[in-house]
């Protein structure tokens, strides 16, 4: 039972968070349009701000691994720049 409740209290947090997101950093920029227009696709995007440059750097490679799983179309070389420029520029700790 006590399981149970605390499993219902991380739900009822993790869903309250999620509706109450800050904007994305440069929500108007070339760079964040192309994250959010690719990786919104799927999933919310995430704030740039909850990893380290490196923890993107390897999150965009495992995620064009389940795009490629997926049947979807790859990212261009320009996509992937732009995703990785713009996720490091508002990386949590660089």
């Amino acid at each position: 039972m006590r399981t149970a409740l605390h499993a219902i209290l991380i739900a009822a947090v993790a869903l309250a968070a999620g509706c109450h997101r800050a904007p994305i950093p440069e929500a108007d920029s070339a760079d964040a349009r192309v994250y959010v227009q690719r990786c919104g696709q799927c999933h919310m995007p995430y704030d740039p701000r909850m990893m380290t440059p490196a923890m993107w750097q390897a999150q965009v490679t495992m995620m064009e691994i389940k795009i490629h799983e997926a049947a979807l179309p790859e990212l261009s070389g320009d996509q992937r720049t732009a995703i990785l420029d713009y996720l490091t520029r508002n990386s949590g700790s660089r």
